[in-house]
């Protein structure tokens, strides 16, 4: 009791400041958490006001430069068809795996924009080994990750999976032609009670110590079908496995992430979408859970294609995913991106695409394809992410390919490449002003990625803290207004801020709020 009453009588603890928490990494501009709301509240003459609101500014993705073809399907192995699987660096090389017609090959690169095939002199093709063929190849995988915490065997993983028509009655696979006579007898027949098909498939893996010659693993991951790209990596921080992958009208097994009520969501789910497992053991994976699918604001024939995750790089705590977007009308494929704090809460900037189809003769004119297993840091600066570009749509009679398609070329691997922090930013066509919320320092210096359009011009001030709801009316600091602001134009990737000349912002304290104003300007990030 002598306890109880202790601890009734302690005073209240303090409330934690409602301040960003900040690593001093570069914030880029890609959802609100970043943009204060702004208040209206009693100016100190006691009129009602308006403070610190967002006004003239948008969120505006960034589109990719697209790159030469690195690749283009021209050997005899290579048939019409090459898609990269995965790229790696060591010994101060760049690496490719990429998918053909002929299986699986490796290619080479000093610069990541010129490839050499090497011949590997391992897989005979037409009586010869000279092609860069790999002998046990990862047929069927859709991603690929490495592992950093498996044994040297195992240090690289790929995932994919098998769909194959199947006898529910007795639970054997339907070989040859048999499965279309069943569903065509089963579709034109009134009353049907013969033998039935249906699609069943399972989740397959395979190891490698080099990335690039495979061990399939004995036994599937999971007894279900699995459809399009899987983006699975190892997460250090849980010391577990995490997938994104498409659902397939299972219910989710992923039991951590229940919601409320009866979920029904994820069983019989007929648009593609993407979805969400982890696990601890890589050789057991619960069904996923649903965490991005079309909305009110898509186009209503699009579905997603599967899903490319990465780190954002230099943080820990933000998350991306490039995002095929598959338009079931035109049968085409584009890209859209995504945004996340956590993993499994997502936004989509905008409903456009940051990967567009090409013109007529491009080469991706068809299908522009994000490959599964991350975005490279190029030695030119770039962030970049490899995708299959194809002339042809996604379906069509195969033997009108050449009337339908009469400028096509041959599939090809492409970059496409962002400038850093740059997939998105908040754009003021115009004039446009917000406000960052109060951020903890750790800089003693305001540095911003931006891009002015001609005439165009930016301009900040710093405050001691964000106002509040009680107290909106604060003035900027002395010497960091606008009015002392030196006004940054052009466009620059890491530039000091400075007012007078002056940078040292170490005056704001621990803490600092940031008010922007802007006109022909789009903001990229910022780093405080």
């Amino acid at each position: 009791m002598t306890d109880k009453k202790n601890k009734e009588n302690e005073p209240p603890k303090a409330r934690m400041a409602r301040i960003r928490l900040n690593t001093g990494a570069w914030s880029p501009l890609v959802d609100m958490i970043d943009v204060f709301p702004g208040h209206r509240g009693s100016s100190r003459d006691g009129e009602l006001e308006l403070y610190d609101a967002p006004i003239g500014i948008r969120f505006e993705v960034e589109e990719a430069k697209k790159s030469e073809p690195l690749l283009e399907a021209q050997e005899e192995w290579e048939g019409r068809h090459v898609s990269p699987l995965y790229i790696w660096q060591k010994d101060g090389r760049y690496h490719l795996l990429y998918d053909c017609e002929g299986g699986q090959a490796y290619a080479v690169s000093e610069d990541a924009y010129h490839w050499t095939r090497h011949h590997l002199n391992e897989v005979e093709f037409n009586g010869s080994k000279e092609n860069n063929l790999t002998a046990s190849p990862s047929k069927g995988a859709t991603g690929v990750f490495e592992d950093p915490s498996a044994p040297a065997a195992e240090r690289y993983k790929a995932m994919g999976g098998r769909m194959y028509w199947c006898d529910p009655a007795i639970a054997k696979e339907i070989e040859g032609d048999e499965a279309g006579r069943r569903l065509k007898a089963e579709q034109d027949e009134e009353g049907y009670s013969g033998p039935r098909a249906e699609l069943w498939g399972r989740m397959t893996a395979w190891t490698s110590a080099d990335c690039i010659h495979w061990t399939p693993l004995e036994k599937p991951l999971a007894e279900r079908p699995v459809n399009g790209g899987i983006a699975a990596r190892y997460d250090e921080h849980h010391d577990n496995y995490f997938a994104y992958i498409q659902l397939m009208g299972y219910p989710s097994e992923v039991a951590d992430l229940e919601g409320i009520g009866v979920n029904r969501l994820e069983q019989g789910m007929q648009i593609r979408t993407i979805g969400f497992t982890r696990t601890k053991d890589f050789r057991t994976w619960p069904a996923p859970k649903l965490v991005l699918h079309p909305d009110s604001y898509d186009d209503p024939d699009i579905s997603f294609y599967g899903a490319n995750y990465f780190p954002y790089p230099g943080r820990d705590d933000l998350h991306g995913m490039l995002v095929p977007v598959y338009h079931q009308i035109a049968s085409t494929i584009d890209g859209q991106i995504a945004f996340s704090r956590d993993g499994l809460y997502w936004t989509r900037p905008e409903r456009r695409p940051v990967l567009p189809l090409g013109k007529e003769g491009d080469g991706d004119e068809g299908s522009a394809h994000y490959w599964r297993s991350g975005i490279v840091e190029l030695p030119d600066g770039h962030w970049a992410c490899p995708y299959t570009g194809a002339s042809k749509i996604h379906d069509f009679p195969a033997d009108k390919e050449s009337m339908l398609f009469p400028q096509r070329r041959t599939g090809q691997i492409r970059w496409a490449l962002w400038r850093p922090h740059r997939f998105c930013g908040l754009r003021a066509q115009n004039e446009g002003r917000f406000t960052l919320p109060s951020h903890y320092r750790v800089h003693d210096e305001l540095r911003l990625n931006y891009r002015c359009e001609p005439g165009g011009w930016i301009q900040v001030e710093l405050l001691k803290k964000v106002p509040s709801l009680m107290f909106p009316d604060t003035d900027p600091m002395p010497g960091f207004t606008f009015a002392d602001c030196d006004r940054l134009i052009g466009n620059s990737e890491d530039q000091v801020v400075t007012w007078k000349g002056r940078s040292d912002i170490s005056a704001a304290g621990e803490a600092v709020g940031v008010r922007i104003k802007m006109f022909g300007a789009k903001l990229f990030a910022y780093r405080v």
